[in-house]
Formats: structure tokens, sequence, C-alpha cells
């Protein structure tokens, strides 16, 4: 009987959790800003932020309406989209990444906005401080300020004698972007290298004239850039990377096939958890008390398959670094 009585104390307090929409009450709104919802990174981030609200208890046609906006990759999009949020009357905005959290920001300050890739948001002035924001902006950050001199780093130890490392500038991305390029061109000097931007215009980019600079200015290797929210094209950049004989350093783990190396966290992960943090913000709490989180764990993944196309030898070391060796 005191078994049976602690099960239903138990399953009392769980229910206790799980917001109750009745019939006199309307579902939670919540906006979804994105600049592209198509391809396999957006597939991967939208099922890890699907996730993360359905465990707090929220769900699409039971207690939540998702107001998805896409700009279709098209950036200028992105503040029109934001307004369109707003007016729909959302009580969050989830807006990812700093294209879409600038977007959001200018169409409302007062609105709570839920983060999950922006690189430092005390740096670009969403938050006072990590520990402890207070602002309207809560969220994950990708902690990628340490991620770019890192890679880097590692990009250095696989290509002997490296000196020239290229990356793509996505040009229309430039103003959202310029904190990221300046932390890449530090860490650079740090490390006696050069950075050679090229710019390309990610959407529509010829990738073999783009190849062609990068050849023409000497680079000896390619690092991933914040050229565009849509990761979709690093399969596009890491096969013309292999064509040239440039060694290809990007974040997104889920990528790995793709290019000689990645070092970053886990995005599906970090969407997840900002899900979470939508709900937090559904269920009352505020989000300047809210601390933005950096991400729990990074991956490294080496790809030896590349390596043999460009005739790489990699150092042992960096071999028993990695947590996936792809033979």
């Amino acid at each position: 009987m005191n078994a049976r009585r602690n099960f239903l104390a138990a399953v009392g307090s769980v229910m206790l959790t799980i917001p109750r929409i009745t019939s006199a009450q309307q579902p939670a709104k919540v906006g979804w800003l994105q600049l592209s919802a198509n391809g396999m990174y957006a597939d991967i981030t939208g099922r890890g932020f699907l996730k993360g609200l359905a465990e707090a208890g929220y769900a699409e046609g039971r207690n939540l309406v998702l107001v998805r906006k896409s700009a279709e990759s098209d950036l200028r999009r992105l503040r029109a989209l934001a307004r369109e949020i707003v007016d729909a009357g959302v009580d969050v905005i989830f807006a990812p990444a700093k294209p879409m959290a600038d977007a959001a920001w200018y169409a409302s300050r007062r609105i709570p906005t839920v983060i999950a890739t922006v690189t430092d948001p005390v740096v670009v002035d969403y938050a006072v401080s990590l520990a402890r924001p207070g602002k309207h902006i809560t969220g994950v950050t990708t902690a990628n300020a340490e991620l770019i001199g890192k890679r880097l780093q590692l990009l250095a130890e696989m290509v002997p004698g490296l000196k020239q490392v290229g990356t793509f500038i996505d040009e229309p991305l430039l103003a959202s972007c310029s904190e990221e390029i300046n932390l890449m061109e530090k860490a650079a000097t740090r490390l006696g290298l050069t950075i050679v931007r090229v710019p390309v215009a990610a959407d529509t980019a010829d990738w073999d004239a783009a190849f062609k600079r990068m050849v023409s200015a000497k680079v000896q290797a390619l690092v991933t850039a914040p050229m565009t929210a849509n990761y979709d094209i690093t399969d596009k950049i890491a096969a013309q990377a292999t064509k040239y004989r440039l060694p290809f350093m990007h974040d997104v783990p889920q990528l790995a096939k793709d290019g000689l190396a990645v070092y970053g966290p886990d995005f599906e992960d970090i969407f997840h958890r900002a899900g979470h943090y939508v709900a937090r913000i559904l269920k009352g709490e505020k989000p300047a008390m809210m601390p933005i989180e950096e991400p729990r764990e990074f991956r490294m993944i080496v790809n030896m398959k590349t390596a043999k196309a460009l005739g790489l030898t990699l150092p042992r070391a960096i071999l028993l670094r990695a947590d996936t060796v792809i033979e």
C-alpha cells in the first residue's frame, strides 16, 4: 500500500512540471526565425530543438504553436520576418545564430529571446555577463572564441610548414560575423599564421573560381568561417578543397565525412538545450536571470581517407587526441 502511495505521489510531482492547457487556455506561442529551414544541418538542429521542447512538456498541436519563418538563405529578409513574428504575438522568440538574433533584437527588445550559436553574447551586447545576462536574451553559446584558435592550432599541427590559411567570407554576412573574423585573425597572428580572406556569396558561389583564387593567394589550408548559417555547403567546400589539395578543418561533427578534420561542439545538443530554455521561459523564468550556458563537450574527428588523398601523414599525437578516426 505504501509503495502504491509513493508511486502515485511521484507521478503527481512529475505531472506538476508539465504545462496543463485546458480548453479555456491558449497554447504557448513561440517564434522560430531561421536563415534556412532546409538541409542536413537544419534537420539535425531542428530535431534537437523540438526534442528539448517536448521533454519540457511542449508539443505542437497540443499546447504549443510554432510560428516558423525562414529567410531561405536570403539575409535581407530576416528583419521583415522578425517583425512578422513579433506581430504574431509570440511569447518567446528562438533566434539561434547572430544574423537571426540581430533581426529579432531590432524587431523587439521586449519579447524574451533564446539564442543557440552566438559566439560571445557579451561582446555583441546581448548580455551583461554569461552568469547574469541582465537583458531579454539568454540561451546557449558555442564558445567559438576559444574554438577558432584551437582549430587553427590543430591545423598547424597537421600541415607541416603551414603559414597561409584561407577562409571564405560571405559578404552579406560580414557585419554579423565581424567579431568572429577578428578573433580568427588575432588567433592566427599568435600562431604565426596569416588568414587569407576570399569573398564569396555562399548561396550562388562558383566554387571552382573561389578555390582558384585561394590557390593564387598561395593558401596552404582552409578553415571554416562564419560565412553562412546554412552548413550544408560544407560538403561542397570539402569536395573542392580535396580536389585542390587543400586540407580543410571545419566545426560540425555531424558532417565529419567531409574534409580533413572537425573540431567543434555537438550542435544537436546545443539546440536541444535551447529548447529547454524556451520552455523555462514559457513556465515563468526571466531571461535576465537565466545564465547563458556553454557547450558541454567538444569532439575532434580526423578523416584518414582525406589525409591519404592529400598525401598527409598525420602526427600520432593528433590521432591519439581524436575522439573518432575515420579510416
